[in-house]
């Protein structure tokens, strides 16, 4: 069974909604027959790889002007899947463009070409792990 996985450094009171926007997600790739069937599991208490929350919590900082993300912890988002169509790998970015949010591009294909000055900083942190 294909296996998606998100760590996300979340603030509780979120950590519910992020789960319920990858469901919903989800449920539109069925609709659009990209694939058959997924279930979505939020473990509160994941076992994570040493550093791995200093890590996301430091990146939070250096998105956000050296604020810490308040009462925050990292959840794991553990996405089955059933009759992927297409790259596992690509669902994966796909999914994690939910928390990310989407940058207004100029226009002017010159001010394109410093593509890092029109990065924005995830929501939340995270992390990806795709296996079959």
């Amino acid at each position: 069974m294909p296996l998606i996985q998100f760590d996300v450094l979340v603030p509780h009171a979120q950590a519910k909604r992020v789960g319920e926007v990858f469901d919903e997600a989800l449920n539109r790739l069925v609709t659009a027959e990209r694939i058959d069937s997924a279930q979505v599991e939020i473990n509160d208490t994941p076992r994570l790889q040493e550093g791995l929350e200093e890590q996301l919590r430091q990146t939070y900082r250096d998105e956000h002007e050296d604020h810490d993300l308040e009462d925050a912890e990292v959840y794991r988002y553990l996405i089955k899947l059933e009759g992927v169509k297409g790259s596992l790998n690509e669902l994966g970015m796909v999914l994690g463009r939910l928390l990310t949010p989407h940058a207004v591009l100029p226009k002017d294909w010159v001010l394109l070409e410093d593509e890092e000055a029109h990065e924005l900083p995830a929501i939340f942190p995270w992390t990806l792990a795709v296996s079959q």
